[in-house]
């Protein structure tokens, strides 16, 4: 129901939510097909071998260049602003549900919202 009404209140696909393609029953198990996304945040982390980078203005290790990290910081905030709009909590919030769109890009989604509630 969450994934419905996501989708339909985001027909130009501007919240960085994942979203529902289809879903059909099949022997009494939900199948849910979504768009197609890239790696989640761990993953790129993983490959990144967790490489530390510094940040010209301090001397916090960041896992990520800080222009990285605020493009990812803007659009989280933007997708949990609009999730706070509809009243939906998502409740499994971490690194494994946020997907990049595509690979060698900044943009993102956020995933699963199987434990989600209105």
């Amino acid at each position: 129901r969450i994934l419905q009404f996501l989708k339909q209140n985001d027909p130009d696909d501007i919240i960085n939510v994942v979203h529902l393609s289809d879903y059909l029953v099949f022997r009494k198990h939900l199948v849910i097909g979504f768009e197609l996304l890239s790696m989640n945040l761990f993953e790129f982390l993983k490959i990144n071998k967790f490489e530390v980078s510094f940040c010209c203005h301090s001397n916090f290790p960041l896992g990520f260049d800080f222009n990285l990290i605020r493009r990812f910081a803007i659009q989280l905030l933007y997708s949990l602003k609009y999730l706070k709009m509809f009243q939906i909590i998502h409740c499994d919030l971490k690194p494994e549900n946020i997907l990049l769109k595509e690979p060698n890009k900044s943009g993102l989604k956020i995933i699963d919202f199987g434990s989600s509630t209105f």
